[in-house]
Protein backbone atom coordinates (compact mmCIF):
# COMPACT_ATOMS: atom_id res chain seq x y z
CA UNK A 1 0.00 0.00 0.00
CA UNK A 2 1.27 3.53 -0.76
CA UNK A 3 2.23 5.56 2.30
CA UNK A 4 -0.50 7.81 3.69
CA UNK A 5 -0.38 11.49 2.88
CA UNK A 6 1.16 13.87 3.68
CA UNK A 7 4.39 12.64 2.12
CA UNK A 8 7.28 14.69 3.41
CA UNK A 9 10.35 15.55 1.38
CA UNK A 10 13.60 17.50 1.45
CA UNK A 11 13.60 20.17 -1.29
CA UNK A 12 17.09 21.30 -2.32
CA UNK A 13 18.71 23.15 -5.23
CA UNK A 14 19.60 20.82 -8.09
CA UNK A 15 23.31 21.47 -7.51
CA UNK A 16 23.00 19.99 -3.98
CA UNK A 17 20.71 17.10 -4.93
CA UNK A 18 23.36 14.36 -4.91
CA UNK A 19 24.89 15.48 -1.61
CA UNK A 20 21.42 15.62 -0.06
CA UNK A 21 20.55 12.15 -1.35
CA UNK A 22 23.71 10.66 0.15
CA UNK A 23 23.02 12.34 3.50
CA UNK A 24 19.41 11.09 3.59
CA UNK A 25 20.56 7.57 2.75
CA UNK A 26 23.11 7.68 5.56
CA UNK A 27 20.36 8.74 8.00
CA UNK A 28 17.97 6.08 6.70
CA UNK A 29 15.45 8.74 5.72
CA UNK A 30 15.32 8.34 1.92
CA UNK A 31 12.12 6.69 0.70
CA UNK A 32 13.05 4.82 -2.47
CA UNK A 33 9.47 3.68 -3.08
CA UNK A 34 8.65 7.11 -4.54
CA UNK A 35 10.25 9.08 -7.34
CA UNK A 36 11.87 12.40 -6.46
CA UNK A 37 10.00 15.44 -7.74
CA UNK A 38 11.86 17.88 -9.98
CA UNK A 39 10.60 21.43 -10.47
CA UNK A 40 12.48 24.43 -11.83
CA UNK A 41 15.99 24.16 -10.37
CA UNK A 42 15.07 22.05 -7.33
CA UNK A 43 14.77 18.37 -6.44
CA UNK A 44 12.52 17.05 -3.67
CA UNK A 45 13.67 13.78 -2.12
CA UNK A 46 10.84 11.69 -0.53
CA UNK A 47 11.29 10.84 3.16
CA UNK A 48 10.44 7.75 5.15
CA UNK A 49 9.36 9.79 8.19
CA UNK A 50 8.29 13.26 9.25
CA UNK A 51 11.40 15.43 9.52
CA UNK A 52 12.65 17.20 12.62
CA UNK A 53 15.23 19.93 13.11
CA UNK A 54 16.82 22.14 10.47
CA UNK A 55 16.72 20.98 6.84
CA UNK A 56 20.17 20.30 5.34
CA UNK A 57 20.84 21.98 1.99
CA UNK A 58 17.24 23.23 1.61
CA UNK A 59 13.77 23.02 3.17
CA UNK A 60 11.31 20.42 4.41
CA UNK A 61 8.21 20.30 2.19
CA UNK A 62 5.15 18.14 1.57
CA UNK A 63 5.05 16.35 -1.78
CA UNK A 64 2.17 17.09 -4.11
CA UNK A 65 -0.39 14.47 -5.02
CA UNK A 66 1.32 14.25 -8.41
CA UNK A 67 4.22 12.28 -6.95
CA UNK A 68 4.69 8.87 -8.60
CA UNK A 69 5.69 5.51 -7.14
CA UNK A 70 9.18 4.38 -8.20
CA UNK A 71 9.38 1.22 -10.32
CA UNK A 72 10.47 -1.87 -8.42
CA UNK A 73 14.23 -2.45 -8.72
CA UNK A 74 15.17 -5.42 -10.90
CA UNK A 75 18.77 -6.59 -10.73
CA UNK A 76 20.42 -8.21 -13.77
CA UNK A 77 20.33 -11.68 -12.22
CA UNK A 78 16.54 -11.44 -11.82
CA UNK A 79 16.16 -10.13 -15.36
CA UNK A 80 18.37 -12.93 -16.69
CA UNK A 81 16.37 -15.63 -14.90
CA UNK A 82 13.07 -14.24 -16.21
CA UNK A 83 14.37 -14.08 -19.79
CA UNK A 84 15.65 -17.66 -19.60
CA UNK A 85 12.36 -18.91 -18.15
CA UNK A 86 10.47 -17.28 -21.03
CA UNK A 87 12.89 -18.78 -23.56
CA UNK A 88 12.47 -22.27 -22.09
CA UNK A 89 8.69 -22.01 -22.31
CA UNK A 90 6.69 -25.18 -21.65
CA UNK A 91 9.04 -27.54 -23.46
CA UNK A 92 10.83 -28.86 -20.35
CA UNK A 93 9.77 -30.66 -17.20
CA UNK A 94 9.78 -28.89 -13.83
CA UNK A 95 12.91 -30.79 -12.82
CA UNK A 96 14.72 -29.93 -16.06
CA UNK A 97 13.73 -26.29 -15.71
CA UNK A 98 15.18 -26.08 -12.22
CA UNK A 99 18.44 -27.77 -13.28
CA UNK A 100 18.82 -25.36 -16.19
CA UNK A 101 18.00 -22.26 -14.15
CA UNK A 102 20.36 -23.32 -11.36
CA UNK A 103 23.12 -23.56 -13.99
CA UNK A 104 22.65 -20.00 -15.28
CA UNK A 105 25.86 -18.01 -14.61
CA UNK A 106 25.82 -15.61 -11.68
CA UNK A 107 28.74 -13.46 -12.86
CA UNK A 108 30.22 -12.28 -16.13
CA UNK A 109 32.66 -9.72 -17.53
CA UNK A 110 31.25 -6.55 -19.06
CA UNK A 111 33.42 -4.86 -21.69
CA UNK A 112 31.54 -1.87 -23.08
CA UNK A 113 28.57 -3.22 -25.09
CA UNK A 114 29.93 -6.79 -24.91
CA UNK A 115 29.47 -9.29 -22.08
CA UNK A 116 31.77 -12.30 -21.85
CA UNK A 117 30.13 -15.22 -20.05
CA UNK A 118 32.30 -17.62 -18.04
CA UNK A 119 33.85 -20.62 -19.72
CA UNK A 120 31.32 -23.45 -19.68
CA UNK A 121 28.24 -21.23 -19.34
CA UNK A 122 25.18 -22.70 -21.13
CA UNK A 123 27.24 -25.66 -22.33
CA UNK A 124 26.51 -28.60 -20.00
CA UNK A 125 24.58 -31.68 -21.20
CA UNK A 126 21.19 -30.28 -20.14
CA UNK A 127 21.87 -26.99 -21.88
CA UNK A 128 23.17 -28.68 -25.02
CA UNK A 129 19.93 -30.67 -25.19
CA UNK A 130 17.76 -27.59 -24.64
CA UNK A 131 19.66 -25.52 -27.22
CA UNK A 132 19.55 -28.30 -29.82
CA UNK A 133 15.79 -28.70 -29.28
CA UNK A 134 15.25 -24.98 -29.99
CA UNK A 135 17.67 -24.68 -32.86
CA UNK A 136 19.91 -22.18 -31.08
CA UNK A 137 20.79 -20.65 -27.74
CA UNK A 138 19.10 -17.88 -25.75
CA UNK A 139 21.76 -15.38 -26.74
CA UNK A 140 19.47 -12.50 -27.67
CA UNK A 141 17.54 -13.00 -24.43
CA UNK A 142 20.73 -13.03 -22.33
CA UNK A 143 22.01 -9.89 -24.05
CA UNK A 144 18.67 -8.18 -23.49
CA UNK A 145 18.68 -9.09 -19.79
CA UNK A 146 22.23 -7.79 -19.35
CA UNK A 147 21.52 -4.71 -21.49
CA UNK A 148 24.31 -5.21 -24.04
CA UNK A 149 24.43 -5.60 -27.81
CA UNK A 150 26.93 -8.47 -28.05
CA UNK A 151 27.61 -11.66 -26.17
CA UNK A 152 30.63 -13.96 -25.98
CA UNK A 153 31.98 -16.83 -23.91
CA UNK A 154 35.40 -17.15 -22.27
CA UNK A 155 37.75 -19.99 -23.17
CA UNK A 156 41.10 -21.25 -21.85
CA UNK A 157 43.97 -18.83 -22.47
CA UNK A 158 46.02 -19.79 -25.51
CA UNK A 159 49.42 -21.40 -24.89
CA UNK A 160 51.06 -19.24 -27.56
CA UNK A 161 53.56 -17.26 -25.53
CA UNK A 162 51.28 -14.22 -25.49
CA UNK A 163 48.45 -15.54 -23.26
CA UNK A 164 46.00 -14.67 -26.04
CA UNK A 165 42.27 -14.80 -25.45
CA UNK A 166 40.31 -17.53 -27.20
CA UNK A 167 36.86 -16.23 -26.30
CA UNK A 168 34.14 -16.97 -28.86
CA UNK A 169 31.25 -14.78 -29.96
CA UNK A 170 27.70 -15.99 -29.33
CA UNK A 171 25.85 -12.88 -30.48
CA UNK A 172 27.55 -10.50 -32.88
CA UNK A 173 30.58 -11.19 -35.05
CA UNK A 174 33.29 -8.80 -33.89
CA UNK A 175 35.05 -8.73 -30.53
CA UNK A 176 36.40 -5.18 -30.83
CA UNK A 177 35.61 -3.20 -27.69
CA UNK A 178 36.12 0.30 -26.36
CA UNK A 179 36.21 0.27 -22.55
CA UNK A 180 36.30 3.35 -20.32
CA UNK A 181 37.80 2.46 -16.93
CA UNK A 182 38.45 5.13 -14.29
CA UNK A 183 38.94 7.83 -16.91
CA UNK A 184 41.18 5.69 -19.16
CA UNK A 185 40.02 4.37 -22.53
CA UNK A 186 41.18 0.88 -23.58
CA UNK A 187 40.69 -0.58 -27.04
CA UNK A 188 41.22 -4.24 -27.96
CA UNK A 189 39.66 -7.37 -29.47
CA UNK A 190 38.22 -9.43 -26.61
CA UNK A 191 38.47 -12.62 -28.69
CA UNK A 192 42.21 -12.08 -29.21
CA UNK A 193 43.59 -10.13 -26.22
CA UNK A 194 43.20 -10.75 -22.51
CA UNK A 195 41.80 -7.98 -20.32
CA UNK A 196 41.40 -9.11 -16.73
CA UNK A 197 38.83 -7.18 -14.72
CA UNK A 198 40.34 -8.82 -11.64
CA UNK A 199 43.39 -6.56 -12.05
CA UNK A 200 41.31 -3.40 -11.77
CA UNK A 201 42.70 -2.39 -8.35
CA UNK A 202 46.28 -2.58 -9.62
CA UNK A 203 45.43 -0.64 -12.78
CA UNK A 204 43.92 2.08 -10.61
CA UNK A 205 46.86 2.00 -8.19
CA UNK A 206 49.38 2.52 -10.97
CA UNK A 207 47.29 5.36 -12.32
CA UNK A 208 47.16 6.95 -8.87
CA UNK A 209 50.96 7.23 -8.66
CA UNK A 210 52.41 10.69 -9.19
CA UNK A 211 54.66 10.05 -12.18
CA UNK A 212 55.14 13.61 -13.37
CA UNK A 213 58.63 14.03 -14.78
CA UNK A 214 59.30 10.28 -14.78
CA UNK A 215 60.35 7.98 -17.61
CA UNK A 216 58.66 4.62 -17.11
CA UNK A 217 59.30 1.26 -18.76
CA UNK A 218 56.49 -1.29 -19.06
CA UNK A 219 58.28 -4.53 -19.87
CA UNK A 220 55.12 -6.57 -20.66
CA UNK A 221 52.65 -3.96 -21.87
CA UNK A 222 49.83 -5.96 -23.50
CA UNK A 223 47.07 -3.61 -24.63
CA UNK A 224 48.16 -1.10 -22.00
CA UNK A 225 46.72 -2.32 -18.68
CA UNK A 226 49.29 -0.26 -16.81
CA UNK A 227 50.86 1.83 -19.58
CA UNK A 228 47.70 3.83 -20.28
CA UNK A 229 46.75 4.59 -16.63
CA UNK A 230 50.34 5.72 -15.97
CA UNK A 231 50.19 8.09 -18.96
CA UNK A 232 46.61 9.34 -18.59
CA UNK A 233 46.18 9.59 -14.83
CA UNK A 234 49.73 9.26 -13.47
CA UNK A 235 51.06 11.93 -15.80
CA UNK A 236 54.25 10.06 -16.72
CA UNK A 237 56.57 12.18 -18.87
CA UNK A 238 57.19 9.20 -21.16
CA UNK A 239 56.48 5.46 -21.19
CA UNK A 240 58.48 2.90 -23.14
CA UNK A 241 56.15 -0.07 -23.69
CA UNK A 242 57.59 -3.45 -24.68
CA UNK A 243 55.18 -5.97 -26.20
CA UNK A 244 55.97 -9.18 -28.06
CA UNK A 245 52.55 -9.57 -29.68
CA UNK A 246 52.19 -7.22 -32.69
CA UNK A 247 48.37 -7.37 -32.48
CA UNK A 248 48.33 -6.28 -28.83
CA UNK A 249 50.89 -3.56 -29.57
CA UNK A 250 48.68 -2.21 -32.37
CA UNK A 251 45.72 -2.03 -29.98
CA UNK A 252 47.89 -0.27 -27.40
CA UNK A 253 48.76 2.33 -30.03
CA UNK A 254 45.04 2.83 -30.75
CA UNK A 255 44.36 3.18 -27.03
CA UNK A 256 47.10 5.76 -26.67
CA UNK A 257 45.66 7.74 -29.57
CA UNK A 258 42.15 7.52 -28.11
CA UNK A 259 43.49 9.00 -24.86
CA UNK A 260 45.61 11.59 -26.70
CA UNK A 261 48.82 10.40 -25.00
CA UNK A 262 50.53 8.80 -28.01
CA UNK A 263 53.09 11.64 -28.09
CA UNK A 264 54.44 10.37 -24.74
CA UNK A 265 54.55 6.70 -25.71
CA UNK A 266 57.25 4.73 -27.49
CA UNK A 267 56.34 1.18 -28.51
CA UNK A 268 58.99 -1.53 -28.72
CA UNK A 269 57.42 -4.46 -30.58
CA UNK A 270 59.16 -7.81 -30.31
CA UNK A 271 61.08 -9.87 -27.77
CA UNK A 272 62.00 -7.63 -24.83
CA UNK A 273 65.26 -9.52 -24.46
CA UNK A 274 66.29 -7.45 -27.48
CA UNK A 275 64.52 -4.18 -26.66
CA UNK A 276 65.34 -3.89 -22.94
CA UNK A 277 69.13 -3.63 -23.43
CA UNK A 278 68.58 -0.61 -25.69
CA UNK A 279 66.89 1.19 -22.78
CA UNK A 280 69.63 0.65 -20.19
CA UNK A 281 69.98 3.49 -17.69
CA UNK A 282 66.91 5.43 -18.90
CA UNK A 283 64.00 4.57 -16.56
CA UNK A 284 62.85 5.95 -13.22
CA UNK A 285 60.70 2.83 -12.75
CA UNK A 286 59.99 -0.47 -14.49
CA UNK A 287 56.74 -2.44 -14.44
CA UNK A 288 57.20 -6.22 -14.66
CA UNK A 289 53.60 -7.38 -15.14
CA UNK A 290 54.12 -10.96 -16.31
CA UNK A 291 52.53 -13.97 -14.56
CA UNK A 292 53.28 -16.42 -13.11
CA UNK A 293 56.73 -14.82 -12.85
CA UNK A 294 58.77 -12.12 -14.59
CA UNK A 295 62.05 -13.33 -13.10
CA UNK A 296 63.63 -14.00 -16.51
CA UNK A 297 63.56 -10.24 -17.15
CA UNK A 298 64.68 -8.99 -13.71
CA UNK A 299 68.34 -8.40 -14.52
CA UNK A 300 67.58 -6.61 -17.78
CA UNK A 301 64.89 -4.53 -16.06
CA UNK A 302 67.18 -3.51 -13.21
CA UNK A 303 69.79 -2.42 -15.75
CA UNK A 304 67.18 -0.11 -17.30
CA UNK A 305 66.97 1.98 -14.12
CA UNK A 306 68.87 5.24 -14.07
CA UNK A 307 72.25 5.25 -12.27
CA UNK A 308 70.52 7.04 -9.38
CA UNK A 309 68.17 4.05 -8.94
CA UNK A 310 64.39 3.84 -9.08
CA UNK A 311 61.45 1.49 -8.66
CA UNK A 312 60.68 -2.02 -9.85
CA UNK A 313 57.05 -3.20 -9.69
CA UNK A 314 57.41 -6.97 -9.71
CA UNK A 315 54.33 -9.13 -10.41
CA UNK A 316 54.25 -12.80 -9.42
CA UNK A 317 52.01 -15.65 -8.35
CA UNK A 318 52.94 -17.02 -4.94
CA UNK A 319 51.52 -19.19 -2.16
CA UNK A 320 49.96 -17.04 0.56
CA UNK A 321 52.23 -18.40 3.29
CA UNK A 322 55.38 -17.64 1.22
CA UNK A 323 54.64 -14.02 0.33
CA UNK A 324 56.72 -12.36 3.03
CA UNK A 325 59.70 -14.66 2.60
CA UNK A 326 59.65 -14.36 -1.18
CA UNK A 327 59.36 -10.58 -0.95
CA UNK A 328 62.58 -10.43 1.10
CA UNK A 329 64.36 -12.84 -1.24
CA UNK A 330 63.28 -10.86 -4.30
CA UNK A 331 64.45 -7.56 -2.82
CA UNK A 332 67.83 -9.09 -1.97
CA UNK A 333 68.13 -10.53 -5.47
CA UNK A 334 67.41 -7.10 -7.00
CA UNK A 335 69.60 -5.17 -4.57
CA UNK A 336 66.78 -3.11 -3.09
CA UNK A 337 64.09 -3.20 -0.42
CA UNK A 338 60.34 -3.81 -0.59
CA UNK A 339 58.28 -0.77 0.37
CA UNK A 340 54.86 -2.28 -0.32
CA UNK A 341 53.25 -5.64 -1.10
CA UNK A 342 50.02 -5.36 -3.10
CA UNK A 343 47.78 -8.44 -2.91
CA UNK A 344 45.92 -8.03 -6.19
CA UNK A 345 43.66 -11.09 -6.25
CA UNK A 346 43.45 -14.82 -5.66
CA UNK A 347 44.81 -16.59 -8.72
CA UNK A 348 44.01 -20.12 -7.52
CA UNK A 349 43.37 -21.77 -4.13
CA UNK A 350 46.17 -20.56 -1.80
CA UNK A 351 47.87 -18.76 -4.72
CA UNK A 352 47.85 -14.96 -4.87
CA UNK A 353 48.76 -12.53 -7.58
CA UNK A 354 50.95 -10.02 -5.76
CA UNK A 355 52.98 -6.98 -6.77
CA UNK A 356 56.19 -6.07 -4.93
CA UNK A 357 57.22 -2.41 -5.02
CA UNK A 358 61.01 -2.65 -4.83
CA UNK A 359 63.07 0.51 -4.29
CA UNK A 360 66.56 0.26 -5.74
CA UNK A 361 69.09 2.92 -4.69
Amino acid sequence: MPPATPRHALRVPRADAEAARILLEERGMLDRSWRPQVDDDHVSWPLTEAPQGPAPYGAWVVLSEASEPAPPPIDPHTRLRKEIEAWLGDGVTKEERERLLNDVPSKWERLGDLVLLPEGAFSGPDWTKAIDARGGGPWAEVASALKVERLGRQAPVADDGHRSSQATMLLGTKGDVDVLDHGVRFRFDATRQMFSSGNVTERHRMGNLNLHGETVLDAFAGVGYYTLPMLVRGGAAHVHACEGNPEAAAWLQRGAEANAVDDRLTLHVGDNRSSLPTLAGQADRVVLGLLPSSEAAWDLARACLKPTGGWLHVHMNVEEERIEALAKATAARLGGHVTHVERVKWYAPRIRHVVLDVKVA
